[in-house]
């Protein structure tokens, strides 16, 4: 019974909405049929768990119709309304947890009445309500589309027919939502064009970009147009930095603009951009990218369900060994440990605490924690992977060494769902490690002068080579053989 789709939904429902759930089951508005009532009200002596020898589908349909032959026909029909009207109840509390929307729809119903009074009163409370809440992203503009929407229409059945703001205002915020969703949905397409083989088009952008640039100072008075447009200008223009700062500005001046679950969309541009420099060379990003991390974690924003993700944990372990903050990166390691979602929580665990015994020159240790890491996806396998190869490196171990890189190479061609860019950065990585390791194996064998001349030529070839991962460990590497 609880491998049914009714039961996997109602697993995820807390107790008060188990209840709310209950009492709308025996709503006779809703809901006339009795053996649903039944079923419902027996299904939930299982609750929150629904894990029990008895909680079988023969149990819950003689509960039901007191009849002792089991009908699978019978009881899988009463289990699909009772679904129906789960989905009915979850559709209907999501409405009203999006109150904008539903006091729009009160409006439109008493507009439809003739309760134009009525209406203009809820209207009023509804803008009044929407300016004290403060938040301005691209939802907030749309509302008031509708609102001006509704009062135009209003307008309309008057017979007279005088000036009348409100259609310039529903055609200036319908004008903003556009410009501020668009942006965003441009911005999440070229971030996922860089992630994953995504060849995603946003069309029209180049109009619209040139349309904000040549009114800037109005554009710039809305957040939910100026975030994003440096957003998308971090990724379209990464060489120029100042859209970057730009960003990381707006965002910490505006941080009440944004619901949370924005905010913490918006602030993983923000580190996305910081990664990709890093990973280009640029180690000064570590410092900026800790700084949004700690702020981040100062504010509560990065927490999800009260939750810090997995690679959220990843990236702070890393900036943190990476700036030699030794003692305050293993403090956070166990400090946020329980932090994790309980799923991932071991495995992130022992993956981040190689990865800080690495940096403290701890190789062996590091080896032996990462063979207890699960790889759930290519983010793990290539960091562990990285880590075991460097590990190898500094412990002289050549054998161990060349059968990684060829084991690591393969897996990077095969892999389909890595991009052309993380591809290149990893092939390059394994390349001129290759060359280093060779290089310094060599050196005993070859005159200084030889080591020198081709030190140098792999030393030019490391920085001028993009896109190359684990760039600062090769300059760094290079630069001992001498």
């Amino acid at each position: 019974m609880n491998k049914t789709h009714l039961v996997k939904i109602m697993q995820t429902l807390d107790g008060k909405e188990l209840k709310n759930f209950e009492e709308w089951v025996f709503s006779p508005f809703f809901n006339k049929n009795e053996k649903l009532k039944t079923l419902c009200k027996a299904i939930l002596k299982y609750a929150p768990d629904f894990n029990h020898p008895h909680f079988t589908k023969e149990k819950l349909y003689y509960k039901v119709t007191k009849k002792e032959k089991y009908s699978s026909a019978s009881f899988n029909n009463l289990v699909s309304d009772l679904l129906q009207l789960l989905f009915q109840f979850l559709s209907y509390q999501n409405f009203q947890k999006t109150s904008e929307f539903s006091t729009i729809c009160l409006m439109n119903e008493l507009f439809s009445k003739g309760l134009n009074d009525s209406m203009q009163k809820i209207g009023k409370r509804f803008l009044n309500k929407k300016e004290k809440k403060g938040v301005q992203n691209s939802s907030y503009f749309f509302d008031k589309y509708l609102y001006h929407k509704q009062m135009d229409e209003l307008f309309l059945t008057k017979a007279s027919r005088d000036f009348d703001a409100n259609l310039q205002l529903k055609n200036d915020e319908l004008d903003i939502f556009y410009l501020a969703t668009k942006l965003k949905i441009a911005s999440d397409m070229a971030s996922r064009n860089l992630v994953v083989k995504g060849n995603y088009e946003c069309f029209f952008m180049e109009e619209l970009l040139e349309r904000i640039e040549k009114d800037a100072e109005r554009y710039q008075s809305y957040p939910a147009i100026s975030v994003y447009y440096n957003v998308l200008q971090t990724m379209n223009n990464e060489e120029e930095e100042h859209f970057y700062f730009e960003l990381k500005d707006i965002l910490a001046a505006n941080l009440s603009v944004f619901p949370k679950e924005e905010l913490r969309i918006l602030y993983d541009y923000a580190r996305n951009y910081c990664i990709r420099k890093i990973n280009k060379g640029n180690s000064d990003y570590y410092q900026e990218i800790l700084y949004l991390y700690q702020f981040l974690l100062e504010k509560q924003i990065i927490f999800k369900n009260g939750y810090l993700t997995q690679w959220d944990y990843k990236n702070i372990v890393t900036a943190g060994v990476r700036l030699n903050l030794f003692d305050w990166t293993e403090d956070f390691i166990e400090k946020y440990r329980a932090k994790l979602p309980p799923k991932e929580q071991e495995n992130a665990y022992i993956y981040n605490l190689a990865s800080y015994n690495y940096e403290r020159k701890n190789f062996k240790k590091s080896l032996l924690l990462l063979h207890e890491v699960r790889f759930t996806d290519s983010s793990y396998y290539i960091g562990a992977k990285v880590i075991q190869l460097k590990s190898y490196y500094e412990l002289e171990e050549a054998d161990a060494f060349y059968a990684l890189i060829e084991a690591f190479r393969i897996y990077i061609i095969r892999n389909k769902t890595l991009s052309d860019l993380r591809k290149r950065a990893n092939l390059n990585f394994l390349k001129l490690a290759q060359k280093t390791f060779q290089l310094r194996d060599d050196q005993f064998a070859l005159s200084k002068k030889a080591i020198k001349e081709k030190s140098e030529k792999l030393l030019h070839q490391i920085k001028t080579t993009s896109p190359l991962m684990n760039k600062n460990w090769l300059v760094e590497e290079c630069e001992m053989i001498k």
